[in-house]
């Protein structure tokens, strides 16, 4: 007696069109710069989100200081990021960080002075405000800030940050 075993074989197959195209959209969210955005205005944090995504950033939005610190896994001492996840968070890499100074709890300023005292320090960091505010221009700046800008935000302000993503790219 003779066995058929042709559902036992196993065919060379080309991908089909949908599965490349989904391949490449993985491999280009891989390649885009991804920023984590943090403000406590729904609609500020709106804003900023739509102009980085018409920048082709992919975008994390947070609401507070501390969702920021957790998503960077710095909310916890008991349980700080190991260097091997540096600069990552659930595979994917931070590029640069956008906060609000003005935020209830941890302030702008707070986050970014716990930024730059972690593992996380050379991710660049931006911080805005809608007050025009010389003092607190400078202290952010001190305080590692790359750059500081008026709210409300425009796309031509993107242009401005784009060195600072540069910058945080793996030197080869």
């Amino acid at each position: 007696m003779e066995l058929m075993k042709s559902e036992n074989i196993v065919q060379d197959r080309q991908p089909q069109p949908q599965e490349e195209e989904e391949i490449m959209q993985q491999e280009e969210e891989e390649q885009r710069f991804h920023v984590l955005a943090v403000d406590d205005s729904v609609i500020d944090r709106k804003l900023l989100e739509k102009l980085l995504k018409a920048s082709s950033y992919q975008v994390t939005c947070v609401e507070s200081g501390e969702k920021a610190l957790e998503y960077l896994g710095l909310l916890h001492h008991s349980s700080p990021a190991s260097s091997s996840s540096q600069h990552h968070h659930q595979g994917h890499k931070v590029n640069l960080i956008m906060t609000d100074f003005s935020m209830p709890g941890t302030s702008g300023y707070d986050l970014l002075k716990r930024i730059k005292g972690s593992s996380w320090k050379d991710v660049p960091v931006v911080v805005m405000s809608s007050e025009n505010v010389p003092s607190r221009i400078s202290m952010c700046l001190e305080g590692g800030a790359e750059e500081f800008m008026l709210k409300p935000l425009q796309l031509s302000d993107l242009h401005k940050i784009q060195a600072h993503l540069l910058k945080s790219l793996p030197h080869s």
